[in-house]
């Protein structure tokens, strides 16, 4: 049969029917593909005729008015209706009327709203609600002006988990992230970027990877700040997840025995979020089927158990109330301490405090994925095509929002999970933001390489973005390296958006570029969780890790080249000075490296916590799983103190002199 009409109904869904790689060679997707994919975003593509009924349904529901339109400050806005007299309300409780237009192709447009928030309209006989965004997101800059304070700023990244303290049972938590926070605003830091604090599992302690959470939305009770006995020591020194995360779980339950009655606690019973209700009843669940032999993946319940709306869903929720109770005081505490950590860093003098990560997409077998299912991909995955790193592409074995789903739902799952992140912090991070625009999807079966972009309704998605950090004055920064769409980066700007410069990716040919002509809309950094650290690059601790590993990477004589190459433009941008300093002489490139990304015209630098301390190791390598200890490694020293030494506590200070006061 012919497929034409697959392809016109791709077309229509989002998907792309061709793809260019990193070298310009045009790929051409696979009916087979997008047959796959049409089905996970909920259409029927089996038969020529099923394709045209598809169509005429997509139709139909973009002639249908949005629940959710959004729209920005000062614009008109267009729907799908007919014209006629409305009534806007407004989030202050005003209300006017006004008039639809009539455009043409059965649209109208509405005239501009000048009050940012989420209002309503009254058109016809619908109620259809408004996302009117601000002209640009909160920033760095904004942050610093509340403040009273000129100059650049700086902050340090921290993986939560690594961080020390006593009675932590062997995992850094938020009561240490406060410590360190504290410690950090004292010595003039702005900033404290922290890992995904995303729910995992608290029945499967060996995921622990934090880039594949249970919910974006909820937290990882295993950071809750409570006192545990001591973890078994580990001959590396390194966090044992699967002994030491039930010690955490197990402090959690004592203190929910004590504590249930605590008036705060109830007060959150009755005005947690229902996705918080929702993942508390979820890992009810999971311990229910565990209890009787069954896996925590829902995928393969029982039906009645796959569907969180069902009456045998109602009947095991009262019956593991418990239970339920439990995981949601754990979220209570998560979020209270969180948001502890989050008035230490302020209450030290940071402008912005914490910065949390926002990962790219969530486990399929998790709580989001069971409680919103019409809002995810069900049966693709999301990853990365084919590039000259990675020439086989990746699968992250990762599901993401539907952008079908969201429209239907009015986004209502992005708003959640960008408020969950927002509310206890100063900002977010989104890994992988090309996401908001696109993403690489592979049916379940397939290659990496199998599979083809998705568009999203960036526009929708951004001004969502922008209206969430006015409404909590957090800045967002967006992980933007890798493949970028055409114009992606301008919008990004546009919106006040910052993206990330980072030093090993700014580099012309063999030159690395000084960071003074690094894009200015960006946060500079020296290095990233999945990159070397400057210690360790400098050393070619990296490399010494592939040649084990077996992967392939730049080698030694490559690495000596870069080095050179590397000195020479902290020579240029003054942070260097005389011989280089030798490969073992980690303080000493430290040093030079930190004040040479100072340099940067970034209105924010970011400086991991390994680069603080002139560490080797770097916390995760891409691609691995076991093979290298991803998300193990404890940080030297306890949290409050650790920067005290007296190298470390130099280098700070050269650091924060250089950034609001260079010469």
């Amino acid at each position: 049969m012919s497929e034409e009409a697959l392809y016109d109904l791709a077309e229509r869904a989002g998907l792309s029917r061709r793809w260019h790689d990193v070298f310009g060679t045009a790929h051409d997707v696979t009916p087979t593909t997008l047959r796959a994919l049409l089905t996970s975003l909920g259409h029927d593509a089996s038969s020529e005729a099923a394709c045209h009924e598809a169509i005429a349904v997509i139709e139909a529901e973009r002639h249908q008015p949005a629940n959710l339109l959004t729209g920005t400050i000062g614009a008109t806005i267009s729907l799908a209706h007919q014209p006629g007299s409305v009534r806007i309300m407004l989030d202050d409780g005003t209300a006017y009327d006004s008039f639809a237009e009539d455009i043409g192709g059965g649209h109208v447009t509405i005239s501009a709203i000048t009050r940012s928030g989420y209002h309503k309209l009254l058109i016809g006989d619908q109620v259809i609600d408004l996302a009117i965004a601000p002209a640009r997101a909160f920033t760095m800059r904004d942050a610093l002006d509340r403040r009273g304070r000129g100059g650049r700023a700086w902050g340090l990244a921290v993986q939560v988990y690594g961080l020390v303290r006593d009675h932590d049972g062997g995992i850094g938590d938020f009561a240490a992230l406060a410590q360190f926070a504290a410690d950090a605003g004292r010595r003039g830091a702005d900033a404290v970027a922290i890992s995904p604090v995303h729910a995992l599992y608290a029945s499967e302690p060996g995921h622990y990877g934090p880039y594949g959470p249970s919910s974006r939305i909820a937290l990882n009770p295993v950071y809750a700040a409570v006192d545990c006995p001591p973890a078994p020591d580990t001959p590396d020194g390194l966090i044992d997840w699967r002994e030491s995360s039930p010690l955490r779980y197990g402090a959690l339950r004592s203190a929910f025995a004590r504590d249930q009655d605590n008036p705060a606690f109830l007060a959150y019973q009755s005005t947690a979020p229902a996705a918080i209700h929702l993942h508390a009843l979820f890992e009810a669940l999971v311990a229910h089927q565990r209890a009787i032999g069954a896996g925590r993946d829902w995928r393969l319940w029982s039906e009645p158990l796959r569907d969180p709306t069902s009456a045998e869903v109602a009947r095991l929720a009262a019956v593991n109330r418990d239970e339920r109770n439990f995981h949601l005081y754990a979220q209570w505490r998560a979020r209270t301490d969180l948001a502890c950590a989050q008035r230490a860093a302020v209450d030290s003098g940071m402008a912005v405090g914490l910065i949390a990560d926002l990962a790219v997409g969530a486990d399929p077998a998790g709580s989001d994925a069971w409680s919103r299912p019409t809002e995810v991909l069900r049966g693709a995955s999301v990853g990365a095509p084919p590039d000259e790193f990675n020439r086989r592409g990746q699968n992250w074995g990762l599901t993401a929002f539907s952008p079908r789903g969201l429209r239907q739902s009015g986004f209502s799952a992005l708003r959640d999970m960008l408020v969950s992140a927002l509310e206890p912090t100063g900002g977010v991070r989104i890994d992988h933001a090309m996401g908001l625009s696109r993403l690489w999807v592979i049916p379940d079966g397939g290659e990496a390489k199998d599979g083809c972009y998705l568009r999203y309704p960036f526009d929708d998605i951004r001004r969502l973005v922008i209206l969430e950090s006015q409404r909590h004055s957090g800045v967002v920064i967006a992980e933007d390296l890798g493949t970028v769409p055409q114009g992606f980066r301008e919008s990004l700007a546009s919106s006040t958006i910052a993206g990330m410069s980072i030093l090993w990716f700014e580099r012309q040919g063999d030159r690395f570029m000084p960071p003074s002509t690094w894009r200015a809309d960006t946060v500079a950094l020296t290095t990233t969780h999945d990159l070397p650290t400057v210690a360790g690059w400098w050393r070619g601790t990296d490399i010494a890790w592939r040649d084990r590993l077996g992967i392939a990477g730049e080698d030694a004589d490559k690495r000596a080249h870069d080095r050179h190459c590397l000195w020479g433009s902290c020579i240029e941008s003054g942070a260097g000075q005389g011989a280089m300093p030798d490969p073992e002489n980690a303080d000493a490139i430290a040093d030079v490296v930190v004040n040479h990304v100072a340099t940067a015209s970034s209105d924010l630098v970011i400086l991991p916590v390994e680069d603080a301390l002139a560490l080797i190791e770097q916390p995760n390598i891409p691609g691995t799983i076991d093979e290298h200890p991803n998300w193990r490694r404890r940080l030297p020293g306890v949290a409050g103190s650790m920067l005290d030494q007296p190298a470390v506590a130099a280098r700070l200070s050269a650091l924060d002199q250089r950034r609001k006061h260079p010469s």
